[in-house]
């Protein structure tokens, strides 16, 4: 195909998608008010795709990973999850979609002014979803988006295009295409998607990619949610129980094979600690995942680029001086038709390794030691942002300082990811980690309009308080309470 017919088939696709955009805007502003009971259906409808396909999509994803992914861990991070968010929406969208009553400023407030906000849809939201949880962070945005009564349009990655097509297949059986429907194809495809007139549009990805479609988004001024990455980092404090803090480390770290956007990037533990924690995240891995190379309960690197990525990492840091531990295994992969890496603790670090300044996403663990936890803040300024961090530890003094001194999206104190499953806190993230958030109230907020309405008085206050021209004493008086002396 000749450059200029490519050009004339990419016109024909982005018009076929403003197209699309289009017929679910002229849908939204036909039916007006999106009432409670049209949105209760719609959620239900979400619900029951869900639990009556989870098995195929499940199915599906594992081939994506190369068959390299838990069938249990999907069901229950990527359906179970999802499920139960759309039972909490459901439980509470009528006191989400109630108007808030507001003050109105004297002397409106005395003569019959009202103030109210109230939350109305945006009208067409794009989503944009990402590879390493396919079906669900495709399915809660689209949970916020429905509960506020919107319209979607779904772009799955390009890098799970089975699951792609499922979704393509799927999705008109439960909902008419002017109220969800299923973009796929290419990242020419997703760049096409990322610049159309939305009323709002939710990306979760890289942060590399994250800001291109920010800048594709502001051609049309479109406002954005970013769910972002970054290097979460875990801080282990003197008061810390150790061996629930390497339980739970080593569990959050290998979760999908450390390709959760929430997964555990690098830690900082006190320096007489560290061979005592190292211990026990080697212990509980190898109890999790014993021959982790062919362990069905553990995911795989998703592709042979990724792993190819990952090994660079350690190369990089090993020759610049790190220590390494391969835990559960005499090297990276048991053969290489085998993508399932096992953890690599990587000791003696510093900035000057490529590890230390990109997002891991793999089961690739960096440890750094500190003396005081004062200086935590400044070891974790250089990766500033993530889109979350985690301490353990039971110094509440300590706990409030990192509170007040490290800046990240989301917090999980003794703890790692949970929070992330709480329907009723934001998720989102913070600068680099991203912009927004969603799920419950949030969620709601987020994709609603916030409406100032306010009701005036019949009666005429502007001359009451000397505002209509001529101005006189009357008006200067009144402004001088504010102001002081004019």
């Amino acid at each position: 195909m000749s450059e200029a017919q490519n050009d004339n088939v990419m016109e024909l696709e982005f018009q076929n998608l403003r197209a699309l955009v289009e017929k679910q805007r002229s849908a939204f502003r036909a039916e007006g008010e999106v009432t409670y009971a049209t949105r209760i259906d719609r959620l239900k409808r979400l619900k029951a795709l869900i639990v009556e396909n989870k098995s195929e999509f499940a199915l599906t994803t594992k081939r994506e990973f190369n068959d390299a992914r838990s069938y249990e861990f999907s069901l229950f991070s990527e359906f179970a999850s999802k499920v139960e968010a759309i039972d909490y929406s459901i439980k509470h969208l009528k006191q989400w979609m109630k108007p808030e009553k507001r003050k109105t400023n004297k002397p409106m407030n005395l003569l019959g002014g009202r103030g109210q906000v109230r939350y109305f849809p945006k009208g067409v939201i794009g989503i944009i979803s990402p590879w390493n949880l396919p079906f669900g962070l495709t399915v809660a945005p689209l949970t916020s988006a429905l509960a506020a009564g919107n319209r979607a349009l779904l772009k799955p990655s390009e890098y799970v295009p089975e699951t792609a097509a499922l979704f393509a297949d799927v999705v008109p059986k439960y909902f008419s295409a002017d109220e969800v429907a299923v973009v796929t194809g290419d990242a020419q495809t997703s760049q096409h998607f990322a610049e159309l007139p939305f009323d709002h549009l939710l990306f979760t990805g890289s942060t590399q990619v994250g800001a291109k479609v920010m800048q594709s988004a502001s051609k049309n001024l479109v406002p954005v949610t970013l769910e972002l990455g970054g290097k979460s980092p875990v801080i282990i404090g003197r008061s810390a129980k150790l061996d629930l803090a390497g339980t739970r480390l080593a569990f959050g770290k290998l979760l999908n094979g450390g390709q959760l956007c929430l997964s555990p990037d690098y830690v900082l533990v006190p320096t007489e600690l560290e061979e005592q924690l190292i211990e026990r995240v080697v212990d509980e891995a190898q109890s999790m995942y014993p021959n982790i190379t062919e362990n069905s309960d553990y995911a795989g690197v998703f592709n042979e680029k990724h792993f190819a990525r990952l090994q660079h990492y350690i190369d990089d840091a090993v020759a610049k001086g790190a220590k390494l531990t391969i835990v559960g295994a005499n090297s990276s992969r048991a053969s290489n038709e085998n993508r399932r890496m096992p953890l690599h603790i990587l000791q003696n670090v510093n900035e000057d390794m490529r590890v230390m300044h990109e997002e891991i996403f793999g089961p690739v663990l960096p440890i750094m030691t500190y003396a005081d936890i004062s200086e935590v803040p400044d070891q974790i300024e250089p990766r500033r942002n993530p889109l979350a961090m985690y301490y353990f530890g039971m110094d509440k003094g300590e706990q409030e300082y990192l509170l007040s001194h490290v800046q990240s999206g989301g917090v999980c104190i003794n703890d790692i990811t949970l929070h992330y499953v709480q329907e009723d806190l934001p998720f989102g993230g913070f600068g680099a980690s991203g912009m927004g958030a969603y799920h419950g109230p949030e969620g709601f907020r987020n994709m609603s309009h916030a409406r100032a309405i306010y009701s005036q008085t019949l009666i005429d206050l502007l001359p009451i308080i000397g505002a209509r021209p001529p101005f006189g004493e009357k008006f200067r008086k009144r402004i001088s309470k504010v102001l002081g002396s004019i």
